[in-house]
């Protein structure tokens, strides 16, 4: 038994920090991520009864004012507020947001909400395409695979059929390309800048593009804005699903990859599948399960801090002796 003294180096003690830090980060988005699928289910009961621009916008106004009263008392993101990068910054990655929102929505008009699911869900596809011009990260191939499996994925958990493309296809892709591009912009323009500043910026812009896109549907009326269901349903995606989320993200996100950041929020439907078959005696076949487990997979190895088995140099195979 080896009963030295183990030697430390600072390299490997900045390592192990750097370990311990991407984990708490990955592990945080994952958490976010939960708290999105199960808003999936509260949102979907929402919109049933008032217009989803109009709930929308009710939703990032309760989350815009808890960012304001958190920042007001946060004299570093008031210090931030007073500099020009961090509007400039927070405008651009509320208007990706928004255009999430709005493409998405528009595109469920004339797609199917499995086909929409699937062609939001390959963000995780775009997001390594788009890191590497912006951010000169090129794709391993660890994050490739990752990628692909995690597309395939999606695929069987939305019940993707792939049959014939409309406008409304069209629409929910260019959906998932404004996903990717925020997910990458968070990463490139998050360093250097308050997270909690820079979060609250870009739920204010995202909160004023849906406000003005709500004008264009009919006013539901206070009563069924405060309807049983749809302003808890409003409380609960603004302030954990919207106000903390978005802060966390910012901030965690500056730990880990955007690659790894998008195949984490990619469980999001397994999320909202689980809570949905948890709460509302939602069924999942066989295929949905397996692409559940896909995408748990493409979580697994997208990480680079997980080992991979493999044979030690010179070792041979293990085979049966006759």
């Amino acid at each position: 038994m080896y009963t030295g003294t183990m030697i430390t180096t600072p390299y490997a003690q900045v390592s192990r920090r750097r370990l311990s830090s991407r984990w708490t980060a990955n592990l945080l988005l994952l958490a976010v991520t939960l708290v999105w699928g199960a808003t999936f289910t509260l949102t979907k009961d929402a919109i049933a009864q008032v217009p989803v621009f109009w709930f929308l916008g009710a939703r990032f106004w309760v989350a815009s004012a808890a960012l304001l009263a958190i920042v007001l008392v946060t004299p570093d993101a008031r210090r931030a507020l007073g500099q020009p990068g961090t509007w400039r910054r927070g405008l651009w990655l509320g208007v990706l947001l928004f255009g999430t929102y709005a493409l998405q929505t528009l595109g469920l008009t004339t797609t199917t909400p499995a086909t929409a699911g699937f062609l939001t869900g390959m963000n995780v596809v775009l997001v390594p395409l788009l890191a590497y011009p912006l951010l000169g990260v090129r794709p391993g191939w660890r994050t490739g695979s990752a990628a692909v499996l995690a597309a395939t994925g999606l695929a069987l958990l939305c019940g993707f059929q792939g049959a014939g493309w409309s406008w409304g296809d069209l629409l929910v892709l260019l959906c998932a390309a404004c996903v990717a591009l925020q997910v990458v912009e968070t990463e490139r323009w998050g360093k250097g800048v308050n997270p909690l500043a820079l979060s609250a910026v870009e739920v204010w812009a995202l909160t004023l593009g849906c406000t003005a896109a709500a004008l264009w549907q009919p006013w539901p009326g206070w009563g069924q804005l405060t309807g049983p269901g749809v302003w808890q349903a409003i409380l609960i995606c603004a302030i954990p699903g919207t106000a903390l989320a978005y802060w966390a993200q910012t901030a965690f996100q500056q730990h880990t990859t955007s690659a790894q950041t998008a195949i984490i929020f990619s469980m999001e439907p397994v999320f909202a599948a689980a809570i949905g078959w948890a709460v509302r005696g939602d069924r999942l076949g066989a295929a949905a399960l397996s692409g559940c487990t896909m995408l748990f997979v493409s979580m697994l190895l997208a990480d680079p801090n997980i080992r991979l088995p493999r044979l030690r140099p010179g070792a041979r195979p293990f085979r049966h002796s006759r």
